[in-house]
């Protein structure tokens, strides 16, 4: 088998670069629901303004956020202050987006917010709040679980 040159296997990413690739596609995917619900036949009541500031904003910050930090990681920083900090934003735009629809979950099953709908809103904010808290509270200098 033949031996791969060395700028080929230092250009393979590391497990927490890996993680972080995730964290941001999750932060794009947070954006999507109310956009793609009334696509696929999931609609919510709710107007264009609350799903600007509940869903594209939150999702924006946490997609640069999740960026910086992964260009600090492939510097080698992965103990830095900057890292540190983008994964504390992920983290407060993922809690963001659990609270401001925790009513919408307890309300669901009603008749202006049916269960499916209700799914496909809420729950990116819950992942990207556990992934990015994960990755924030990680030992220093330690790569997640591959």
């Amino acid at each position: 088998m033949p031996r791969q040159p060395d700028h080929a296997r230092a250009a393979a990413p590391s497990p927490l670069e890996r993680w972080l690739i995730a964290l941001a596609a999750l932060a794009a995917w947070s954006i999507v629901p109310p956009y793609l619900g009334p696509l696929v036949g999931l609609d919510l009541d709710v107007p264009a303004t609350v799903e600007v500031v509940d869903h594209v904003l939150p999702g924006l910050c946490a997609i640069a956020a999740a960026l910086v930090a992964l260009a600090a990681a492939r510097r080698g920083e992965t103990d830095s202050i900057r890292l540190l900090a983008a994964l504390g934003v992920c983290t407060l735009a993922g809690l963001f987006q659990t609270v401001s629809h925790a009513t919408l979950v307890f309300n669901a099953g009603g008749p202006l917010q049916p269960v499916d709908a209700v799914v496909l809103h809420a729950s990116p904010g819950p992942l990207l709040l556990a992934l990015s808290l994960w990755l924030l509270l990680r030992p220093p200098n330690a790569d997640p679980v591959t």
